[in-house]
């Protein structure tokens, strides 16, 4: 089976050591500018059109009615055909409306960027109907992180904003671990303390698991050197929620195995939050048997915030009928405050069975500030006869004009 039929079998399936001197230097250098040609109208074919020779044959694979057997035909068509082959296939694909995420798009991005992978993303930046699809772009990148990580990677510093970077190197690592090369680790641990490090070994971690399994992941981050402290907690935090997403007891158990040591901080979140996805009320009684931390608080917390907001009615269920217990402390926090837009003197109820008093006057404060917002005489009348110390009731007044208007 060639590259080619094995990515579209997995697309039809799924549905879809460098140092870190290296790295800087890496880094210093300026990407080939992305030249991008001038953009291109439509196209406009008539219905008894025949277009001859290999553009001709490329066409009617692609106007073949079936969807498998027409991805499978140009799947085993394009395994076949060189580079040269290139300038007939643009101009069949021109003559044929495709969606802007169909697969015949994304096979011919990942044919063309096997042997130029610049010019076929350039291509994606003005072809009529691959400049929006995020899929064709994706399968280019993806292809180039296998060939040559390093050179992909440079690349994306031409993309047109932050926001398609961080796409395009996400891809780039999904290549980068499909291939030979190494190097993908380090390139992520030169990025530094902060956001596209943490994202990076997201990343990471989720191939990972999709590739090796959860209990391989979970022992790759145990198996990273302790001289980097910050970087294995990142990665102990990222390979316990790619594991929980796929198997959360053996994620759990990962979490309880290090709940006394130096890389336990936000773990019971990062397992809770994706096992909410699974069985979000086996995620919180596995919090509930947690050493009373501040740990599990914020898992609790973290974990039921993520579940009110993907299964609102659920979740306010659950906690109406759970028994109240200091453990439910945080819950009852994100509980409270997601009522005070509706109901203020509820969340006020609510925020009041909280048995932790730090916690309990900051969720009342977040409430009460909120309803002296949205109704000041109200809001007010309630802080006036309320048993808040004076000094908080001071700052919860202390409200900006900008946020009263931002409620208007």
């Amino acid at each position: 089976m060639n590259r080619l039929t094995t990515a579209l079998v997995l697309f039809l399936t799924l549905g879809a050591g460098l140092g870190a001197g290296y790295w800087a230097g890496l880094a210093q250098e300026r990407p080939k500018e992305l030249r991008l040609p001038p953009s291109r109208s439509l196209p406009t074919v008539p219905d008894d059109f025949v277009m001859p020779g290999l553009a001709g044959e490329v066409r009617e694979v692609l106007l073949i009615p079936d969807l498998l057997e027409r991805t499978a035909a140009l799947a085993t068509l394009l395994g076949q055909l060189e580079p040269e082959s290139l300038e007939d296939l643009k101009e069949a694909y021109d003559t044929v409306f495709l969606d802007l995420d169909a697969t015949e798009l994304v096979l011919f991005g990942e044919w063309w960027a096997s042997f130029d992978p610049r010019s076929a993303i350039a291509w994606t930046s003005y072809h009529w109907n691959t400049r929006r699809s995020i899929p064709v772009h994706q399968g280019i990148m993806r292809e180039w992180g296998r060939s040559d990580p390093l050179s992909a990677i440079l690349a994306t510093q031409s993309a047109p904003n932050p926001a398609v970077r961080r796409r395009w190197v996400e891809s780039i690592l999904r290549g980068w671990e499909e291939s030979v090369h190494e190097g993908a680790l380090s390139y992520v641990e030169s990025l530094g303390h902060g956001e596209d490090r943490q994202w990076g070994l997201s990343v990471v971690a989720r191939l990972k698991v999709l590739r090796d399994g959860p209990e391989a992941t979970i022992a790759w981050a145990e198996s990273l050197p302790d001289d980097e402290r910050a970087f294995k907690l990142n990665a102990f935090r990222r390979a316990a929620g790619a594991a929980a997403a796929v198997d959360p007891l053996a994620a759990a158990a990962f979490a309880e195995r290090h709940l006394n040591g130096p890389y336990s901080k936000g773990m019971p979140r990062r397992v809770g939050m994706p096992w909410t996805d699974h069985d979000p009320e086996a995620a919180m009684r596995w919090l509930s048997t947690l050493p009373d931390t501040p740990n599990r608080t914020d898992g609790v917390l973290e974990t039921y915030r993520r579940w009110l907001r993907h299964s609102r009615a659920a979740a306010r269920l659950w906690i109406n009928t759970v028994e109240l217990e200091p453990w439910v402390d945080g819950a009852l926090s994100v509980h409270a405050k997601s009522l005070g837009k509706e109901d203020p003197l509820e969340a006020i109820r609510v925020a009041s069975q909280i048995t932790d008093p730090e916690l309990r006057q900051g969720t009342l404060g977040v409430v009460a500030r909120e309803w002296v917002i949205r109704d000041e005489e109200a809001g007010k009348a309630w802080l006036d006869q309320s048993d808040l110390p004076e000094d908080f009731i001071v700052r919860i007044l202390a409200i900006s004009p900008g946020m009263r208007s931002s409620v208007k």
